[in-house]
């Protein structure tokens, strides 16, 4: 059984979330709760949870101050929020589970279901709240986590400038020419890349148009990015690439 405990500023908030557990997430029993990060880190300090489900807009002081009152911290946390997509990129960049208000039931479970084997595994959550913060701060971060079957990979995507993406595994090529693999357990990571500028221009293959210095026509086209690395196109068309890469500079001027 995993003790859990609950952190927000609404009653009526901590009583719903207390009950869907309860109806849906039988391994998990509420230890305690509380309405401020002071309750939280009282809370903390006398029950050693397994998982904090714990609210980001609260009076005083939000969420993310209990985390950087307790650096030493071995639990993991499901925060509850209602921020904007921005900070919502933030969170899947980090790895961080969250769930949105109103909590829906199957990613409820879901991420008691991950936080869950994340406990089994033994991993250190705390650099990936570090990194949490930093991508708050910067709202589209650089730092992207990727989730491994036994650890966490940290990649700077500002150097990054080509992903392969296989089946189980990522591998990025960096601007220096560095090429690292990674195990990899997120679905999501090619979304992910999307939104950080990167494009898909073969099978399996992304370019960060961030680092595109020119486009070569001859045959089906190819990508000269920084570093002198070049990419041919596949699955896409010389016009689709260039209205792409057209689109993102424009973007980027915004």
């Amino acid at each position: 059984m995993l003790k859990a405990i609950i952190i927000d500023d609404e009653v009526a908030a901590q009583r719903s979330l207390e009950i869907l557990l309860q109806l849906n997430c039988p391994n998990v029993s509420i230890v305690g709760k509380g309405s401020s990060v002071n309750d939280g880190i009282k809370l903390i300090e006398e029950t050693n949870p397994d998982i904090v489900f714990l609210d980001i807009e609260m009076p005083q002081a939000n969420g993310f101050k209990l985390l950087e009152q307790l650096p030493g911290h071995r639990f993991e946390v499901i925060f509850i929020t209602a921020y904007n997509q921005y900070a919502i990129k933030a969170f899947k960049y980090s790895a961080i589970d969250y769930i949105l208000k109103p909590i829906d039931i199957n990613e409820l479970t879901l991420a008691v279901k991950r936080v869950t084997k994340l406990l089994k595994s033994n991993v250190d959550p705390r650099e990936r709240y570090a990194v949490l913060f930093e991508n708050i701060k910067e709202i589209i971060p650089r730092k992207l986590v990727i989730p491994g079957k036994e650890n966490y990979s940290y990649v700077d995507l500002s150097t990054a400038i080509i992903a392969k993406l296989e089946r189980e595994t990522i591998t990025f090529t960096m601007s220096n020419g560095t090429v690292n693999s990674y195990e990899n357990t997120n679905a999501e990571i090619p979304s992910l890349l999307t939104q950080k500028g990167f494009l898909r221009v073969d099978k399996g293959i992304m370019v960060n148009l961030n680092k595109v210095l020119k486009f070569k026509k001859t045959g089906k086209g190819s990508i000269v990015l920084e570093g002198n690395h070049t990419v041919k196109i596949g699955t896409i068309t010389k016009g689709e690439f260039i209205d792409q890469l057209t689109r993102h500079n424009k973007n980027q001027e915004k």
